[in-house]
């Protein structure tokens, strides 16, 4: 884990302008299925648009949900953590199709992803996962937007926005449209933020107190275009959206000097990325031998380049991924067979791996009952895939399967019993990588003997409801052979300290607490939710597995009124990590206070105009 995480206050404003209420209705169940398989059963997270916080990361914004923690690398990147498994352990989606990114190679990398515009976000475990994405012993991540449609829009929408953030701003474009009975959306956006400010009584740089936190500023601008033609017979859409952007590797504040501007600049460290995507999406309904057939294909290319003290270095990510989903329904079982083929092309230069070649083609095939008393779900996935460099070749073929059973006993407890196997064939990194890494200062070595890594998860959750106050408790216990990970050494090599990627049995196992409740207090609710997460990480030699998250207290806090103000509240008290690898040091506990309002005034039938405040860590706290 970082020894040092720093966050200042921050406030921002924005005003919209909108011809709707609302940019898209959120429906509760899930999209991966395209249907209306409904997922509220299972230990699911939704985070409507309205609940999120555009200036800060995914990562960032999901971290008050039990179970889920965020491996920040600074403002820019934060990377959503389920049950302690990163990487492609937990998969990234953008409206069900994979994010093509290079996060999971490295903490350090930023998640392609905007989340200025979406519907909302879900987050998936379960038979669910399996089926939709290969070698999630996490889970899955997906983001949703109406980018291409099925629906027609029902409203014209113009949304702009301005906000301060960070000693910095921002500005954001919507219109959305159906116009010739075609759905138009544009979206752009761009954000530039500076360094923050270190919290008061900080020591860093051997014992002198620093005032900003050096390279932790980040600019982007993001432009998102879709066209979609609802039909009877389905539908057909296609999108372009490009990202480019900077962003500071702070942590290294203590090789600033403090004598001008030059000896500034002659450390900045920051990497600069890059990105299009192209998205052919659509549905047919009247097709022979199946109810319907939904397809996608996106092509699309990522690029991000690392400026540190010792040069340069290039990565990149070029994807091309096709699907093809089946609806296979009849009167007893909802039913879907999934085929999906992705090829990666990683040309890098200069870079701590060699140019690489991926290859990952799978069959999957999801069964639901229908009209019982109970529901139980199967996923079943079979991958054959293949990494190639220039010298090394590593190739597997893997099966991946879950269950589930879900009931109710009584009225008010609900149950859902569930295992999971899941098979995951290496990453690139964790193949081949053979160089200094410098934004980490490691010298990080590879292993294409690994064998693939395989989890059992079993998990029981249980919900309960009784005098207004909702109980919900999972736990589990997920036993994985061959674990990867990121062992640091006690050598160095050209001044880097040793990391070697290595494998070995491991134990994961954990719980999840929550108890939320709605008050009325007058004409006026408010929600109220406690909960508490806890994970531990045991190799099979009683050592502990390093960088696994702390204990985790949140309250929640959501006020509403009938004049449209929403108070929102998020106040999380962080336990101090005692079990810890050998490589490591223990961390402090820490609080952190996030607030928020909103207010909405409703100009006329057609235009509202919206008002926002947001604080972040108000208590000034260091965070790690």
């Amino acid at each position: 884990m970082s020894k040092h995480i720093f966050f200042i206050s921050l406030l921002f404003l924005s005003i919209n302008t909108l011809s709707a209420e609302e940019l898209s209705n959120v429906d509760v169940t899930s999209s991966v299925f395209s249907n209306s398989i409904n997922e509220s059963k299972y230990p699911l997270h939704i985070m409507q648009n309205e609940e999120l916080n555009v200036n800060k990361s995914i990562g960032d914004n999901l971290k008050g949900l039990s179970g889920i923690s965020n491996a920040d690398y600074g403002a820019a990147v934060g990377q959503p953590t389920i049950r302690g498994l990163t990487g492609n352990r937990t998969r990234l989606l953008s409206n069900n199709i994979s994010v093509n990114d290079l996060s999971y190679i490295s903490g350090d990398h930023i998640n392609n992803i905007d989340l200025n515009n979406i519907s909302h976000i879900e987050i998936l475990r379960g038979p669910s996962s399996i089926f939709n994405k290969g070698g999630t012993s996490g889970g899955t991540i997906n983001v949703v937007s109406d980018i291409i449609s099925e629906d027609k829009y029902d409203n014209e929408v113009l949304k702009l926005d301005y906000n301060s953030v960070n000693n910095g701003y921002g500005h954001n474009i919507l219109f959305k449209r159906n116009l010739f009975d075609i759905n138009m959306f544009l979206s752009i956006n761009n954000m530039k933020k500076g360094n923050y400010s270190v919290p008061h009584g900080v020591l860093y740089d051997e014992g002198v107190e620093k005032t900003t936190l050096a390279n932790s500023d980040h600019k982007n601008q993001n432009m998102s275009f879709g066209l979609s033609i609802p039909r009877e017979w389905g539908y057909f859409g296609i999108s372009f959206e490009n990202s480019d952007g900077i962003y500071g590797l702070p942590y290294h504040a203590e090789e600033e000097e403090e004598e001008g501007h030059e000896e500034e600049e002659e450390h900045r460290l920051f990497t600069k990325v890059e990105s299009e995507t192209y998205t052919i999406k659509g549905k047919v309904n009247t097709v022979p031998f199946f109810n319907s057939i939904d397809y996608s294909f996106r092509n699309s290319n990522s690029f991000l380049k690392e400026h540190e003290e010792d040069g340069s270095a290039s990565l990149d990510s070029n994807s091309n991924s096709l699907a093809f989903t089946f609806n296979l329904d009849d009167q007893s079982y909802e039913k879907r067979l999934l085929l999906e083929y992705n090829h990666t092309k990683s040309p890098m230069t200069g870079a701590y791996l060699p140019s690489s070649e991926s290859y990952d083609r799978s069959i999957a095939y999801f069964l639901r009952t229908k009209n019982k008393p109970y529901e139980i779900d199967f996923a079943g996935r079979y991958e054959s895939n293949s990494r190639d460099s220039n010298s090394q070749r590593y190739g597997d073929t893997s099966l991946s399967f879950g269950t589930s059973l879900s009931s109710n006993i009584g009225e008010a407890l609900r149950y859902n019993l569930s295992y999971a196997h899941v098979s995951r064939t290496p990453t690139i990194v964790e193949l081949f990588a053979n160089g200094v890494h410098g934004a980490t200062s490691r010298y990080e070595r590879g292993n294409n003997a690994f064998s693939r890594e395989v989890s059992r998860n079993i998990e029981l959750d249980m919900q309960y409801a009784f005098n207004e106050i909702d109980l919900k408790l999972n736990l589990y216990r997920n036993s994985i052979n061959s674990f990867i990970f990121l062992k640091d050494e006690t050598t160095t090599t050209s001044g880097k300290t040793d990391a070697t990627w290595s494998q070995k049995d491991a134990v994961m196992q954990g719980y999840e607490l929550s108890m939320s409740r709605t008050y009325l207090i007058g004409n006026n609710n408010l929600m109220v939710t406690l909960s508490r997460d806890d994970i531990s990480g045991v190799f099979d030699d009683n050592t502990y597995i390093p960088r696994i998250s702390p204990a985790k207290n949140t309250l929640s806090l959501k006020y509403e009124n009938q004049k449209n103000d929403i108070y929102y509240l998020d106040f999380i008290y962080s336990e101090s990590q005692c079990d810890m690898s050998s490589i490591e040091t223990k961390t402090n506990s820490y609080l952190d206070l996030d607030v928020g309002y909103s207010k909405k005034i409703v100009l006329d039938s057609h235009k509202d105009l919206l008002f926002n405040v947001y604080g972040h860590n108000i208590l000034d706290k260091a965070i790690r």
